[in-house]
């Protein structure tokens, strides 16, 4: 009798640890699937985030070695390239550069309606009764 008790019970252990690992398992209320794939994306973030941020890291490291050179490099180009951009205006003005076969590139400028040539006809100046 007692070697029967002892192998039911052996028996019966598996059953007894599944049914508790599936209770363990099963969150207590549903998951909707806006917050399935909010946790998904947020898995995913993380993952990237742990790839980039040594990246990141060294590019902020560089950039506080180059400081110092850059910050001397603005105050000399400065007022050349102050210069330069007042000349060129809006970059808009201008169609894209163009390569010629000697190697030269040019900037050929858009043609706007002020540039345009003007017509025969005499706009009246003053005020106009409509």
């Amino acid at each position: 009798m007692k070697q029967t008790l002892i192998v039911a019970t052996l028996l019966l252990l598996p059953f007894s640890a599944l049914a508790q690992d599936q209770n363990a398992i099963e969150p207590a209320e549903p998951e909707s699937g806006f917050e399935r794939m909010q946790r998904g994306f947020g898995m995913i973030f993380d993952g990237l985030r742990e790839e980039v941020d040594p990246t990141v890291e060294g590019l902020r490291d560089k950039a506080r070695e180059m400081a110092p050179e850059m910050r001397d490099w603005v105050m000399a180009m400065g007022p050349d390239l102050r210069d330069l951009a007042d000349k060129i205006g809006d970059l808009n003005d201008y169609h894209a550069p163009e390569k010629l076969p000697n190697g030269d590139i040019i900037l050929r400028r858009k043609e706007r309606a002020d540039d345009a040539p003007q017509s025969d006809l005499i706009a009246p100046s003053g005020p106009t009764d409509i």
